[in-house]
């Protein structure tokens, strides 16, 4: 969408930048290519208006158990509302190729493992980890097709497990 209101916009600076021997282009015309600009730029979504997200993990250490949704409670950024932190839970404000990226530091427990999947549409794809030791730190990414609707979330598959908060978790994605 926006190669073809780059595209209207020149044709429209041409038309008013050429010289008088060229004809010109009427009121009517000009009203229609604006229109048209309008209507491009709000089924686009416009630039500035591309959904993106940021939040971050505040208490000091969240227990988590098998199933349970990471509830990433501080939003840093949340253009186009899609993430609810209540529920931890991103939903797709329009259809298009959305990129996530979660990275995470396990509590302060021995010997357990955390691994956090991101899943959509409660569907799991794509798993990351941090190693047994306490305070270690994993990550995961993943770049995805969605729909208007989908829902996605991160989630905890193992039976038990300690994510650290203080702001050393985070969730996020936007649009490309």
């Amino acid at each position: 969408m926006s190669i073809q209101l780059s595209l209207l916009m020149l044709v429209v600076l041409h038309a008013l930048s050429a010289d008088s021997s060229c004809p010109g282009i009427n009121n009517g015309e000009f009203e229609d290519l604006t229109n048209l600009m309008r209507k491009i730029t709000c089924q686009s979504g416009g630039i500035s208006e591309k959904p993106a997200f940021l939040a971050t993990l505040t208490p000091r250490e969240v227990a988590l158990t098998s199933g349970s949704v990471v509830k990433f409670d501080s939003i840093l950024t949340n253009i186009g509302n899609g993430y609810n932190a209540n529920s931890g839970v991103f939903t797709a404000p329009r259809k298009g190729t959305y990129q996530f990226a979660v990275s995470f530091v396990s509590g302060h427990r021995n010997n357990e493992w955390l691994e956090l999947t991101l899943a959509k549409n409660n569907n799991r794809l794509v798993r990351g980890h941090a190693a047994l030791d306490p305070f270690a730190s994993g990550s995961l990414q993943a770049t995805l097709a969605l729909e208007k609707g989908d829902r996605i979330s991160i989630i905890q598959p193992r039976p038990s497990g300690h994510v650290l908060g203080e702001n050393y978790s985070m969730f996020s994605g936007h649009l490309i």
